[in-house]
C-alpha cells in the first residue's frame, strides 16, 4: 500500500510543478500573461489557471501545451518536466 501512495504523491505533484515551469519560463522572457496569451493564442484566463494549479495540466489538449512551449521557445518537455534523456 505504501508503494501506491508514493507513486500517488508522485503523480499529484506533477501539476503543481508544470505551473511553477510555466510561470517560471513566462517571467525570464519577462512576459505577462497578457502578451503569452498575444503569443500563443491561449487564452489568459488558462494560462493563470494553469500557472496557479487550478486546471489540471494533465489534462490540457497536446495543442494548447506545444502553442504554449513554442511561445515560450522552449519544448513541451521542458514544461512537463519530462528530463533530458542523456546517451
Amino acid at each position: 500500500m505504501a508503494a501506491i501512495s508514493r507513486t500517488t504523491d508522485s503523480v499529484t505533484a506533477v501539476p503543481d510543478a508544470m505551473g511553477v515551469r510555466l510561470r517560471r519560463c513566462r517571467e525570464l522572457r519577462g512576459f505577462s500573461q497578457m502578451e503569452l496569451k498575444a503569443r500563443s493564442g491561449i487564452p489568459q484566463q488558462t494560462i493563470s489557471e494553469l500557472e496557479c494549479g487550478v486546471r489540471d495540466p494533465l489534462r490540457i489538449q497536446v495543442e494548447t501545451l506545444w502553442r504554449l512551449a513554442w511561445a515560450l521557445g522552449t519544448s513541451m518537455d521542458a514544461l512537463v518536466g519530462i528530463p533530458a534523456l542523456r546517451g
